[in-house]
């Protein structure tokens, strides 16, 4: 368990709450989608959908350098990322995420480029963010039974089943 209370990147999390983080990975890599929540500036939730891309120790949140979401972003980091569901039993689980962004460096930038899934021959109208985890939910069904896992980078691990 990590005691600060400081998010922390994929790789962090992956480090302090492996089999969490390695569910949770196989659940938004499920779908080529998540959907991805933003603060308007007049403080309302914006919803979007969006590839998020787990790997080199890293969440990426790639989009539009002049989108909406991005300007979102740029004016308060805060988000949080949902997981398409498979079916209504969530027998492998409902992934969300919560934390906030950091634009990427260009080294970032790099490996990001590096391993996508398609080839991108100009980055120039992307905003590429890395996301910084505070918390992070799996939520399943296992029997009769609701089970939330949720992690903090304070708290650690946290299972609660709900009847």
């Amino acid at each position: 368990m990590n005691a600060t209370s400081d998010p922390v990147t994929w790789g962090g999390f992956a480090a302090t709450c492996g089999d969490l983080a390695k569910r949770m990975q196989q659940r938004f890599e499920s779908h080529l989608h998540a959907v991805m929540a933003t603060l308007r500036a007049d403080g309302s939730p914006r919803m979007s959908g969006m590839e998020a891309p787990i790997r080199d120790g890293h969440l990426w949140l790639g989009m539009g350098r002049n989108s909406t979401k991005a300007a979102d972003l740029r004016r308060d980091p805060r988000f949080g990322l949902h997981s398409a569901p498979e079916s209504g039993e969530l027998q492998s689980g409902d992934a969300r995420i919560e934390g906030e962004v950091a634009p990427a460096d260009a080294s970032e930038l790099e490996t990001f480029l590096r391993g996508h899934h398609h080839e991108i021959d100009d980055a120039t109208p992307m905003a590429l963010f890395t996301a910084r985890i505070a918390r992070a939910v799996l939520v399943r069904v296992e029997g009769h039974h609701l089970v939330v896992e949720t992690w903090t980078p304070a708290g650690g691990l946290v299972e609660r089943r709900v009847a």
